[in-house]
């Protein structure tokens, strides 16, 4: 077996995990999150008016920070489990922080907030959604190929 990638728990394949198109979505929304946490602290007033909860002013955006410090860990620890090559956990990460925006869309929706904001945190966890999706797939055929490669 040239090459091998290890899946989990011992499970190894040939496969390329770069082939997976959950791989690519899951570097994509992890790219995405570490770019709102990095926006968030640049530029946190900005940044929750975009979020879909206005600030009243400087004195109020702590949770805007909170936010950017959740938001980088998440995004660092999700590139932490790919480059480990977790891939069945780094697939229920994806599938667990669906959570997030949903959270994150009736919060806005409570708010009273705009109806494209609302849309854009539900299509955001259903972009996770098809991460896990696909990440699922393609480690249910890798480690399906790595059991016929023995």
């Amino acid at each position: 077996m040239s090459n091998p990638t290890q899946l989990s728990r011992g499970i190894q394949s040939s496969s390329t995990p770069w082939k997976s198109v959950g791989i690519w979505m899951s570097v994509a929304i992890m790219v995405y999150i570490i770019f709102n946490s990095v926006r968030a602290t640049l530029s946190p007033t900005d940044f929750a008016q975009s979020f879909g909860i206005p600030s009243t002013g400087e004195s109020n955006i702590a949770f805007v920070y909170v936010y950017a410090i959740r938001s980088f860990f998440l995004g660092v620890f999700g590139f932490a489990l790919l480059l480990s090559r977790s891939y069945k956990t780094l697939t229920l990460y994806a599938l667990v922080a669906v959570l997030m925006p949903i959270g994150d869309a009736l919060l806005v929706a409570v708010k009273g907030g705009a109806v494209e904001v609302i849309a854009r945190h539900i299509l955001t966890a259903v972009f996770l959604l098809l991460t896990s999706f696909f990440l699922y797939r393609w480690t249910r055929s890798a480690a399906a190929q790595s059991l016929t490669e023995k």
